[in-house]
């Protein structure tokens, strides 16, 4: 059975890490470890690359013209489902063999699937709370400025230049957005290996990143680089004219290879859950 770790307040009985089976230089791993533990992780799991590349390949195709024989509203089916399966479902299923690996309880495939699939309903409310946090209290702490700007006889622009306008108004969004965004970064790993509701993983989630404030900036490195993973490959072969004949082959592996790179952050995720809510 997948294990379940919870922080010891929520645990019954002893919480100490003897009896959660979790060996103390596990809880002593950097962030820049856990990452290269999560390398050697995947060769010892392989159905981690096959449930991820039987995904990406579904994710390529959608990419192609053979897709449109499709009626349009099953390719709009698919693509949710296979941006679920990437996003979240992945994440929960490489969560769940973190947390055997961490605890000396292996998980098996068949173990790791149907705690993901069982979760699935508190991940939704999850991706839901989340984009309304993030995107609900930025937008009611910018609302000041933006009545601000409409009482004003001039515009911001004739009383500075738009450049300068354009930065206030995007900081004034962007810092609390990136920082709720950082604050609930961990709450899919709560949700999983934890097994809390969607709110209690939110406090579990701040409570973790309240804790590991001396790793902020590491922290805030593997979720720019797992962003820039996704994104920044594909655009990178359209920028070369040279092997213009190849930027679509090469933009079809820099994005497999990017996904694939992806999953090592989320293994990386998993782990700091893990140590930060058994610190």
């Amino acid at each position: 059975m997948a294990p379940t770790i919870k922080a010891r307040d929520d645990v019954d009985g002893c919480g100490c890490l003897d009896c959660r089976n979790i060996e103390i230089p596990a809880t002593r791993r950097s962030v820049l470890d856990a990452l290269v533990w999560s390398v050697r992780l995947f060769r010892s799991y392989p159905s981690i690359v096959v449930f991820a590349g039987v995904i990406i390949l579904a994710r390529r195709l959608l990419e192609t013209d053979s897709i449109n024989v499709l009626p349009m509203p099953v390719i709009g089916v698919v693509e949710v489902l296979t941006a679920f399966a990437f996003i979240i479902l992945i994440r929960a299923y490489v969560g769940t063999i973190v947390a055997g690996e961490l605890t000396g309880e292996p998980v098996t495939r068949r173990e790791g699937l149907h705690r993901s699939l069982a979760r699935t309903p508190s991940l939704v409310g999850v991706v839901i709370l989340t984009v309304v946090l993030v995107m609900t209290v930025p937008f009611f702490l910018a609302l000041p400025l933006f009545l601000i700007v409409v009482v004003l006889p001039v515009t911001p622009v004739d009383m500075i230049s738009f450049p300068v306008a354009a930065a206030i108004g995007g900081i004034t969004f962007a810092v609390p957005f990136l920082f709720l965004l950082y604050k609930v970064w961990f709450a899919l790993e709560a949700c999983v290996i934890g097994q809390y509701g969607p709110v209690k993983s939110f406090r579990v989630s701040w409570r973790i990143t309240t804790n590991y404030r001396g790793k902020f900036v590491l922290i805030g490195v593997i979720a720019i680089g797992s962003a820039a993973s996704l994104f920044l490959p594909t655009y990178l072969p359209e920028m070369g004219t040279s092997l213009a004949s190849l930027n679509p082959v090469l933009s079809l592996i820099s994005s497999s290879v990017s996904e694939l790179l992806s999953i090592v952050w989320a293994s990386a995720y998993a782990h700091i859950y893990v140590q930060g809510i058994v610190s």
